[in-house]
């Protein structure tokens, strides 16, 4: 038995580390970048230190876009106000959309929902993106070329964390995210991230967007199973990790993972088993730990030989957080060196996090709180004041 156990978590780490050694070997800048006019769609709520960054960033963009359409549910709103402030950092228009209130599906699918009827033949490409991110002056060139060559008629990236200053249940989340952003791609296939989707003209006019998210709790789900059903091409540019820097503390981290994982669990179910296999495996680590404790040699040795590849899997992750241009300080990059070694607490401590999604019928989304029945079976059962913490 503890032969077989120690087999399984090891072959599951190293499946991880797997991942990101395929991902460096392949990790290079885009051979080529094309203009074409592109509309940035941006569903915001609420007061967040990283909007400034954020349109900071945006007015560095190597393509510019053509404009940005910006949605928020009211004029009370606080994000209403804080655009307005910001606007002016932007060298292209804003055009800043009140979406209302729908008791049907997400606020977020709402407000896209009324900024989607502003898009026209004008555009070229559409570009979903979130307020969390802080993109490097590339990315909207290398998100978007392929939408606008006809490479791809869908292209979506993925979040990167970025960790100074993070807590101890950030970096948690972190481990666990980091490791999906460079996992096996055929599992998460078809897949997009909302955070940074870009969509061409013709995928755009097909899919029929409005009526994708009239029913939705996750956009992302929404627009991946409309562009499944459609036989969409959808590139996953590995190249686009975009730096998500830390926003509120260990609670929030917490309830952002879980919030994402119960959306996985609600529109690929059998992604999130596949996932809870692969997170149990790797715990097996945890009653190894013990019986070399108590002596068992074979045990402890299994024990070392997981932790050996935990560390090799952060000084990896840290290479590739320097890939994507973020240069972290040596307390954040120590501490994901350390929950690599600490394999019998990290991994059941990753389980732990995978289990809060087991149950879906509630799921808080900023300051709401929705009854989720099924991918388009979503109602509102409170609201708090935007801006309230999720």
């Amino acid at each position: 038995m503890t032969l077989a156990c120690g087999i399984v978590a090891l072959l599951a780490t190293l499946a991880w580390l797997a991942g990101v050694v395929w991902f460096l070997r392949f990790f290079r800048a885009p051979a080529v970048e094309v203009p074409g006019r592109v509309t940035l769609l941006l569903a915001v709520t609420g007061r967040t230190d990283g909007l400034p960054p954020l349109f900071a960033a945006l007015a560095r963009q190597t393509l510019r876009p053509r404009r940005m359409l910006v949605a928020v549910e009211a004029e009370a709103d606080p994000a209403l106000a804080q655009v307005r402030e910001l606007q002016h950092l932007l060298p292209f228009p804003v055009e800043v959309v009140v979406a209302g209130l729908d008791d049907t599906r997400s606020q977020k699918a709402t407000n896209m929902i009324a900024a989607l009827a502003r898009v026209d033949a004008d555009d070229d490409a559409l570009v979903l993106l979130d307020a969390d991110i802080l993109p490097q002056d590339h990315w909207l060139s290398w998100l978007a070329t392929p939408a606008l060559n006809g490479a791809a008629d869908l292209v979506t990236g993925y979040r990167w964390h970025a960790l100074d200053g993070a807590g101890p249940a950030r970096h948690v989340v972190a481990w666990l995210d980091r490791s999906l952003a460079l996992g096996p791609r055929f599992l998460a296939s078809g897949l997009v991230w909302g955070g940074s989707v870009a969509i061409s003209r013709d995928a755009l006019a097909r899919m029929d967007l409005a009526e994708a998210l009239s029913r939705t709790f996750s956009t992302d789900g929404a627009i991946s199973r409309r562009a499944r059903a459609l036989g969409l091409r959808v590139l996953t540019r590995r190249a686009v990790l975009l730096p998500t820097p830390p926003e509120g503390g260990d609670r929030e981290a917490i309830a952002f993972k879980t919030r994402q994982l119960q959306i996985v669990h609600v529109y690929v179910p059998s992604l999130w088993v596949w996932l809870g296999v692969a997170l149990h495996a790797e715990a097996l680590v945890l009653p190894l730990a013990l019986l070399g404790l108590g002596g068992n040699g074979v045990a402890l040795g299994f024990v070392a030989a997981v932790g050996a590849v935990g560390v090799a899997r952060a000084l990896l992750h840290d290479r590739v957080t320097r890939a994507v241009g973020i240069r972290e300080g040596l307390p954040a990059r120590a501490a994901q060196v350390a929950l690599g070694a600490l394999a019998p607490i990290t991994a059941p401590a990753v389980v732990a996090l995978f289990w809060t999604s087991a149950r879906t019928r509630v799921i808080r989304w900023r300051h709401i709180e929705y009854e989720v029945r099924g991918p388009e079976d979503v109602r509102v059962l409170r609201r708090h004041n935007p801006g309230a913490a999720a």
